[in-house]
């Protein structure tokens, strides 16, 4: 049982997934286009177009996506109530662009699918979990979490590797 205020849609997700409720944890999603150890352990081997895709899923808060590029060509953040934000110095980037939308934090399948048209690149068929105070690697293996990523992967690890099972 959490021992602080919770959003709803946060509770909803921990208790869709049966995940424990654990004060101020923290879980991650990520989706990448290179391998989750180029961004982190190997990053002179990541394409000025590496692209990473970041859910933040906080306890205590309210969830964050995160579109990164790694030559910092533009950053992109959906969060709650179709908050989309933008940075870039490129005007393509900023206002030509047709980004995609996310309501839900349930959606985030669906987002990855929409950018990778809308980008026209391809994700990893991998998702690699991070948590604080949960265990990544119970995360990697839940069943329902694995049947509502499916939609954007095949493979899950977590620690910034991609594990063989």
């Amino acid at each position: 049982m959490f021992d602080h205020p919770v959003c709803t849609e946060i509770a909803e997700w921990f208790s869709r997934f049966d995940i424990a409720e654990v004060s101020y944890s923290v879980c991650s999603i990520d989706l990448m286009t290179e391998p989750p150890e180029h961004w982190f352990f190997k990053r002179n081997k990541l394409r000025p177009d590496s692209l990473k895709l970041d859910l933040c899923i906080p306890s205590s808060g309210n969830w964050r996506v995160d579109l990164s590029r790694h030559d910092d060509l533009f950053n992109v953040q959906w969060r709650p109530n179709d908050d989309l934000r933008i940075e870039s110095q490129q005007l393509r980037y900023r206002k030509l662009v047709r980004w995609p939308r996310m309501q839900r934090l349930m959606d985030f399948p669906l987002l990855a699918e929409q950018l990778e048209q809308c980008l026209e690149i391809q994700f990893l068929r991998h998702v690699d979990f991070g948590a604080r105070l949960l265990k990544p690697n119970e995360l990697a293996r839940n069943a329902k979490i694995q049947q509502w990523l499916a939609p954007c992967a095949d493979t899950f690890g977590w620690d910034r590797r991609m594990h063989s099972e």
